[in-house]
């Protein structure tokens, strides 16, 4: 087996444990190569190193992109990722409140219209 096909049969076992977000051969299909460095590398390579377990890695996802501001479709994914290993939405909410003083009341207004939608399509 080749290093490449590694990374991709590592990238892909992860997006299936979390759910398949944010979309797995969708993903990859909709996006091109785009979509293959995504799941090579960041699902692939980062998100399987050692030292932090699935949830530890989300939550801080979470937090970056709700930071980074504009990434709405990107915080949603990664929310359902979160719920898909069932972590409750209350510790997603308290990593949203963290990260306010720092990203600003907006940028945590967003995500949190996010979290909300997905509550509300959960029930």
């Amino acid at each position: 087996m080749s290093q490449e096909s590694s990374r991709r049969e590592r990238g892909l076992a992860r997006l299936a444990q979390l759910g398949d977000e944010p979309g797995g051969d969708e993903f990859l299909a909709r996006m091109g190569v785009l979509g293959d460095w995504v799941v090579d590398f960041a699902f692939g390579d980062v998100h399987t190193r050692p030292g932090l377990d699935a949830r530890e890695r989300e939550l801080i996802i979470v937090a970056v992109l709700v930071a980074i501001g504009s990434s709405d479709p990107q915080v949603r994914a990664h929310i359902r990722a979160l719920r898909a290993i069932d972590v409750p939405y209350d510790e997603i909410e308290e990593c949203i409140l963290q990260v306010t003083p720092y990203a600003g009341v907006p940028r945590a207004i967003n995500a949190m219209k996010v979290l909300r939608d997905e509550q509300e399509n959960d029930q």
